[in-house]
């Protein structure tokens, strides 16, 4: 990987854009809503509120 690259690494978890778990700081790849107010974050598994991964 060459440090020129612009796109290197933008399909990297562990990338600075990654979305972080509130509970344990992992990077978050994806969030399964369980109901209306608790989700679980994968890979982690932490259970966190649905709306974690939403922008601002």
């Amino acid at each position: 990987m060459s440090d020129d690259d612009p796109d290197a690494g933008a399909d990297d978890p562990d990338s600075s854009s990654a979305t972080l778990c509130p509970r344990c700081g992992r990077p978050i790849a994806m969030v399964s809503v369980t109901g209306p107010i608790d989700a679980v974050a994968s890979p982690c598994g932490c259970r966190v509120p649905p709306g974690v991964l939403e922008s601002e």
